[in-house]
């Protein structure tokens, strides 16, 4: 098989780099990991220089790969997205850079809702356009210096290139895209005093971006002739984190959790209390949300109460508890939450504990209460008249052990997991195809690179005790209304 594709993605937790070959299989991948900083409770930083060593690294480790990278055909990016990189006159990234998690413009989206009016999916905390208005207030100096955004997708490819371009996933999630036109929304950065000459150019995500630097081909031993293209932010783990089959809800399991809907070309669906909402930026339209901590709220679980363990040892303990963690639940809003409260003020907290609950029985109960989080979601699909038969699963948080049918059994629902498998590169690999003219669609190539999922059936009999707990997490969930 011959390889193809190079997709990076730069996550929040880690960099992987992977190799696709002409019909859709994986070469090779490799990771990095690396962390962010905490200065204050709720905020999160990082030096964008930590991306470049990750995919330093990424890039070094493949090229010793038998000419891996000097066969490949096309180049392109995706990422976290809200967090932006500000750069200088010299190209080179201001700190701090304040990542897509950090909760600390609450106030700024307040005062930024009152003057716009946006629904919430449009501009929340979590959101670019509030941390910077947070900036121009409180560290003037950073934006003064500024002479470009970009995000950390955008800042790696820059750096192979030297072009600076976005796509318009970027503007949709930092609370600068003007929905109508599908451009920059320049009167809201004009609102928070900073200068919308800033803006880099928008592209679609098959576009081209540019060459590579000849002395980036060479330290790589990559194809100097290979195509880069813009690509698209992490939202792209909606359509290629499982195909789209009708009535079945994909969920993709990271840090955070994308829970969408696909729906036909041109539908649209309004939610009258606008707690789920309409994505048409990609190729398809999606009804959904975003729920802020689900895979972050274990993580957080097992470094705080078991400092002592190994992750899957940890998660082995967990599943000694019974279901239900006898009668403890948890609510998973440990940095607010998006959908369906959109409130950044949400913490997350345990209810029902009693003596005789153990650390294990906490763990489980994070464990089902990100299960519950999507169950709630589901109700609302079903309010709105939109059955959901099935889930599918993938993302990172479908290699934890059992987590899978622990969602199986909240939701009485089949769930397919695409396990071990990538998500978000896949959507890579599509517009790559396209931008390469191979004669298939997105959607052709999108599913050439699915393998077949794992199914999972709920257990019938866990469903009367998880519809009684879920019935406590609903009410104390709707106390957030």
């Amino acid at each position: 098989m011959i390889p193809y594709v190079l997709a990076i993605d730069v996550g929040t937790s880690s960099l992987k780099a992977v190799v696709y070959s002409m019909d859709g299989k994986i070469l090779a991948s490799e990771n990095d990991r690396y962390e962010y900083n905490s200065p204050q409770s709720g905020w999160a930083e990082m030096s964008p220089h930590l991306w470049q060593q990750a995919m330093d690294t990424c890039l070094l480790k493949l090229s010793q790969n038998s000419g891996l990278l000097a066969q490949i055909e096309c180049i392109a990016f995706t990422g976290q997205m809200h967090t932006a990189v500000l750069l200088d006159e010299d190209f080179q990234p201001l700190q701090p850079t304040i990542l897509w998690l950090d909760r600390r413009a609450t106030q700024e989206t307040v005062e930024l809702q009152n003057a716009f009016n946006l629904p919430a999916f449009q501009l929340n905390s979590t959101y670019t356009l509030p941390k910077l208005y947070w900036m121009a207030k409180y560290l003037p100096a950073v934006i003064e210096k500024a002479r470009h955004i970009l995000w950390p997708k955008d800042y790696l490819r820059f750096l192979i290139t030297g072009m600076i371009l976005t796509d318009f996933t970027e503007p949709g999630g930092a609370g600068l895209l003007n929905w109508n036109t599908l451009d920059w929304a320049r009167e809201q950065l004009e609102y928070i005093g900073v200068d919308p000459a800033i803006l880099p150019k928008i592209l679609r995500p098959e576009d081209d971006a540019g060459s590579l630097i000849p002395e980036v081909a060479e330290k790589y031993h990559m194809n100097p002739l290979a195509r880069v293209i813009v690509g698209a932010g992490d939202v792209l783990a909606l359509i290629s984190g499982a195909p789209p089959v009708e009535n079945r809800l994909n969920c993709s399991l990271g840090s955070s959790s994308m829970i969408f809907l696909p729906l036909k070309k041109g539908a649209s669906v309004v939610d009258p209390q606008g707690r789920i909402y309409t994505y048409p930026l990609l190729f398809y339209p999606l009804l959904g949300g975003v729920s802020s901590t689900t895979g972050a709220a274990l993580q957080w679980a097992w470094k705080n109460l078991y400092p002592d363990m190994s992750f899957h040892s940890a998660i082995q303990e967990a599943h000694a508890i019974p279901a239900g963690s006898e009668g403890c639940f948890f609510l998973p809003f440990l940095s607010g939450e998006r959908t369906p409260f959109w409130n950044d003020s949400l913490r997350g907290s345990f209810h029902g504990l009693s003596l005789s609950h153990t650390r294990a029985h906490l763990l489980r109960a994070v464990m089902e209460g990100v299960g519950f989080s999507l169950l709630y979601i589901i109700k609302i699909f079903e309010e709105l008249g939109i059955p959901i038969n099935q889930i599918a699963l993938a993302g990172g948080g479908v290699r934890t052990p059992g987590w899978s049918q622990i969602f199986a059994d909240i939701t009485q629902r089949p769930v397919s997991v695409y396990s071990g498998q990538e998500t978000v590169t896949h959507g890579l690999f599509a517009y790559s195809c396209l931008a390469l003219d191979t004669g298939n669609s997105f959607e052709e190539s999108l599913l050439s690179t699915f393998d077949e999922p794992s199914l999972i059936y709920p257990d019938q009999s866990h469903s009367g005790l998880y519809s009684d707990l879920f019935e406590q997490y609903k009410i104390q969930a709707d106390l957030f209304q």
